[in-house]
């Protein structure tokens, strides 16, 4: 039995991808994305409304009392009314639809027979209407991979966020550019129980999808929303993460998170606190202790005319400082602050001295706070105390909430795999019907339609990467999940004779993967881009050497095209190069009295480095091996 095992680990997906039908889901706009969005600008509030029930949903409500102000850019050319909620919805693209329905048969799933729309509240400014629009399609399936079976919820279709370009203190600013996208998304139930199978079931299901044609291509159009939970634990949704490495981080991540939660319960338990006995007092102003400190983050604050205030908490030393995975339970403590109030950092008893504060400081906001020796305290810098009563409430719900353990949430990932408070879990008070869509009903001649799009077994796939082009396995998979399979093919058909499979692989997965381990932005890569790049070497303008350095300039924010005719007007002669290395040898006699195999290699180095994306590699070879043999 491995750890996750004994834990109970349970794992449920959530995964979302966008669609390319060549149209929004609700109107005739294309799917595209405007590189630097320009456009009208609207300004917008956003708040909560209540239920049929008459229920406010927690998260929406947490987002309202933000007090954000959104912008929205709407670029002409991807955008409508529909966009900027001045119009009613326009009738759902059934295309979308059907691409679910084929999932959903696929997975033997039962088809409701009247889809109907229902409006999500979402108050953080991602759609102009304060609401996601989404329809259930399918429930109860079920697929079997590596000899498990694996169960599938739901399928259901929705549309795409708005696109996030700027967050200020109180202001965020969206293009809505990708608003109105379709999306599918795909919910398994909890048989997952390890990171490994998290990432296994994501890539399966990924690729099916990517099977029927639909699948809208490059980062960002796939995003994998995981609920995780252990024994004895409670239910956390981590929002948002965009690869499948990152998947399986964040599944750990989060697993060890809930084991060490759960272990700080228990020792608050043995330490006889409880929260009806936790006593936490009202903020003092600690100014005076901390005046002559030479810490520079207290003389900062203290300079800019900004004050401290601290808390004592009975009975709680030691808990402040609990080491969680990578973080304290301070820091638990702080990220519920942040998200409420935006401050962003605080010291605590239980790591000072440190930070240049000194132990005599120290002593001297305990004595203003009158410490005991089993006492805490919080300790934070403002320029306003306004939200000083706020700030204590969520330190006091935080600390609440470690008696039960696992607090109930929804949390966001990075891209190193960790996670981070985003705000409460959404309730049922946050659906309710759709009234401007009509229910579309599921009829033989929609069924008809669906059955057109075929959906193909990834190992059918790499069987064909493998056989009909010689590729590796590990070669097949990844041209597999980067979504380049039909390029790969089209390019193979039209210049698989001139530079063969393994090459035209080389430049469009491992040149680019490179390309982004060295920090470039490789999103801007796309298909017209590699197609030019393969024309262009096909009619002899560029050199494969050039190949990267194009896409390096791709990458920067130059066009494919200019990038090209720079390296087409710059290309080199034959002689030039063998000018040039006669040179070479004329005045390096350290050169020209070396071996003629090492010299050979040498040559080539000295001419590659100084010609390199501007002549064929295999042409300065045959130059020095003329050269050598004069």
């Amino acid at each position: 039995m491995n750890i996750y095992e004994e834990y109970g680990l349970k794992v449920g997906l959530e995964i979302h991808f966008q669609l390319d039908t060549g149209r929004k889901l609700f109107c005739k706009c294309p799917p595209e994305f405007s590189e630097s969005p320009e456009g009208i600008r609207l300004i917008r509030r956003l708040r909560p409304t209540q239920s049929e029930l008459g229920q406010i949903d927690p998260a929406a409500l947490f987002e309202f009392e933000k007090g954000l102000i959104i912008e929205y850019i709407a670029p002409p050319n991807s955008t409508c009314l529909v966009e900027t909620d001045e119009e009613p919805p326009h009738y759902p693209d059934i295309k979308s639809i059907e691409v679910a329905i084929r999932l959903a048969k696929f997975f033997d799933m039962k088809i409701v027979d009247e889809i109907q729309f229902m409006r999500k509240i979402v108050v953080d400014g991602s759609n102009t209407t304060g609401f996601q629009r989404t329809a259930v399609v399918a429930y109860d399936g079920s697929f079997s991979l590596d000899g498990k079976k694996y169960g599938v919820q739901t399928i259901t279709v929705e549309e795409e966020a708005a696109r996030l370009i700027d967050r200020k203190q109180d202001k965020v600013v969206y293009s809505l550019d990708r608003l109105g996208i379709p999306l599918i998304e795909v919910a398994t139930a909890p048989d997952i129980n390890s990171p490994e199978e998290a990432v296994k079931v994501a890539q399966y299901i990924g690729r099916l999808v990517r099977s029927t044609g639909y699948k809208r291509p490059g980062l960002g159009s796939v995003r994998q929303d995981v609920n995780i939970s252990i024994m004895n634990g409670t239910i956390v949704e981590i929002k948002g993460i965009q690869k499948l490495d990152t998947l399986g981080k964040v599944v750990d991540y989060e697993f060890n998170r809930h084991v060490k939660l759960l272990e700080l319960k228990d020792l608050l338990i043995k330490s006889g606190l409880t929260p009806d006995s936790l006593e936490v007092s009202d903020f003092m102003d600690v100014s005076e202790a901390l005046a002559t400190s030479q810490s520079r983050i207290v003389r900062r604050i203290l300079n800019r005319g900004g004050r401290f205030y601290a808390l004592k908490i009975s009975g709680f030393k030691g808990f402040l400082g609990y080491k969680i995975v990578d973080k304290t339970f301070a820091r638990e403590i702080l990220e519920r602050i942040r998200f409420w109030t935006g401050i962003t950092g605080l010291f605590h008893s239980d790591e000072l001295p440190n930070y240049g504060i000194s132990i005599n400081e120290v002593d001297k906001v305990g004595s203003l706070l009158n410490l005991s020796d089993r006492d805490a305290f919080i300790m934070i810098g403002l320029f306003n105390d306004d939200q000083l009563p706020l700030i204590r409430d969520k330190i006091i719900e935080r600390i609440v909430e470690a008696f039960a353990g696992v607090p109930y949430e929804t949390r966001g990932a990075t891209e190193d795999g960790k996670t981070y408070y985003m705000r409460p879990r959404p309730g049922m008070a946050r659906m309710y019907p759709e009234t401007d869509i009509p229910p579309i009903v599921v009829d033989q001649e929609l069924l008809k339609n669906v059955s057109k799009i075929r959906i193909v077994e990834p190992e059918e796939t790499l069987s064909m990467l493998r056989e009909r082009f010689g590729l590796s396995n590990d070669m097949a998979e990844e041209l597999l999940d980067s979504d380049l399979v039909d390029l790969f093919i089209k390019l193979f058909e039209e210049y698989g004779e001139m530079v063969g499979s393994g090459y035209i692989y080389h430049v469009l997965v491992s040149i680019p993967k490179a390309l982004e381990r060295e920090g470039y932005d490789i999103s801007k890569i796309n298909e017209e881009v590699f197609q030019k790049i393969f024309k262009a070497l096909s009619d002899g303008d560029i050199v494969k050497e050039s190949i990267e350095e194009i896409l390096k300039n791709v990458c920067k924010g130059i066009s494919v095209e200019e990038s090209i005719e720079k390296y087409k007007s710059e290309k080199v002669s034959v002689e030039e190069v063998k000018n040039y290395l006669r040179e070479v040898l004329n005045q390096r006699s350290d050169i020209s009295s070396l071996p003629p195999n090492i010299r050979k290699k040498r040559l080539i180095g000295i001419a590659m480095e100084r010609y390199r994306g501007l002549i064929d590699a295999k042409i300065v070879v045959n130059i020095v091996e003329e050269l050598i043999n004069e």
